[in-house]
């Protein structure tokens, strides 16, 4: 048959998730699985959200509410903004392509960093963008001044993840403030803070507070990983009001679904459920980054839910071996193709991990 794909798509590589435990257990055989793939929080969503989805009244016969106006209110409250200043999305991965179909025409041009969340790239290929990739220092840190370089008169949009995926680099305050300060009026900054809970470096500051520094400036939340409703797709957009009427005219109807939207509700009124996970994977990524350094493998520095690790040898190869012995973690891309991210788990989850991955290590030396 003759490829009916758009020329333009044709060569693009589909977002690769982690795989699922059932997966491995249906292909190995293997029993006890633990995964740390896919940055979710081991510790599950606040027990209001569980008992709000047994008890409520369901009418799932019903179309979800469209405009999502209980959640839209408790963020607004939440945040100190209007509802017309939200936007929710299935995710905030379906964000990222309508701001990509909204604000920029083919031909136009995107600024991301690389490596980053690859969303950024489907979503501009997708759309037909020229593309400002710019390589992270050491293929690890941000730096402002190359992001600043990268932008051209025809840049439309420029997506920063802060903290990054999958470096868990992170930009400081100043700095971040600095680049929202020097980008041309009519460039996008999208700031992608998917895993804006978890950083405790002292310079570390959201770019909720800097929405006066750029006025073109939308901010991305999800409720998938620190908050534990990944299954349930709750992502949300802050902008100003008329960026956000400019998304909702190509959102999807009912993109979120009743259970997504009164769970986000149960979990944003829950702020101790989600400060004491938070702390638990902050204490237990110091633990897993000393765990790693004492096998002589570099940690990159992290302040998301995850750990970047270089294991001196295929990332992919140990990946496969792990798997073997009943572990998930995520094999990088070049240029980290050395790496793997691993998600902070339970304790005894990260002990599981460490324990197989210095058997992977030390069959493999040598090879």
């Amino acid at each position: 048959m003759k490829d009916l794909v758009a020329p333009h798509l044709s060569a693009l590589a589909p977002y690769e998730p982690g795989k699922p435990e059932s997966e491995l257990k249906r292909e190995l055989g293997v029993d006890r699985v633990v995964k740390l793939a896919s940055n979710e929080n081991p510790y599950g969503p606040s027990p209001r959200v569980l008992a709000a989805i047994k008890d409520g009244p369901m009418e799932l016969h019903r179309y979800p509410d469209p405009r999502g106006f209980d959640l839209r209110r408790a963020l607004a409250a939440h945040h100190g903004v209007s509802a017309d200043e939200l936007c929710l999305g299935n995710g905030s991965n379906e964000l990222i392509d309508l701001i990509c179909r909204v604000f920029a025409s083919p031909g136009e041009h995107v600024v991301y960093g690389q490596p980053s969340f690859a969303c950024y790239s489907i979503g501009a290929v997708a759309q037909q963008l020229e593309r400002g990739v710019v390589p992270l220092r050491d293929d690890l840190h941000w730096n402002v001044d190359d992001l600043l370089a990268a932008v051209t008169p025809a840049t439309k949009l420029l997506f920063l993840a802060n903290p990054n995926n999958p470096t868990g680099a992170y930009v400081p305050g100043a700095e971040l403030r600095r680049l929202l300060r020097s980008l041309p009026n009519e460039v996008i900054a999208v700031i992608d803070e998917a895993y804006v809970e978890y950083p405790d470096a002292p310079d570390f500051e959201s770019a909720e507070r800097m929405r006066d520094e750029h006025e073109a400036t939308i901010l991305l939340r999800t409720f998938s990983k620190a908050y534990g409703l990944a299954a349930l797709r709750v992502g949300y957009a802050i902008a100003p009001s008329t960026m956000i009427g400019a998304l909702n005219r190509l959102r999807p109807p009912f993109n979120v679904g009743t259970l997504g939207q009164l769970a986000a509700i149960e979990a944003l009124a829950d702020p101790a459920h989600l400060e004491q996970s938070v702390q638990a994977t902050r204490r237990d990524r110091r633990k897993l980054a000393d765990a790693l350094g004492e096998l002589r493998l570099t940690v990159a520095p992290s302040q998301a839910n995850f750990v970047l690790v270089d294991v001196q040898r295929s990332g992919r190869a140990v990946f496969e071996a792990l798997l073997g012995k009943g572990v998930i973690v995520r094999a990088m891309p070049a240029p980290l193709q050395q790496w793997l991210r691993v998600t902070v788990g339970r304790p005894e989850e990260n002990a599981r991990f460490i324990e197989a991955l210095q058997e992977v290590l030390e069959e493999t030396t040598g090879e």
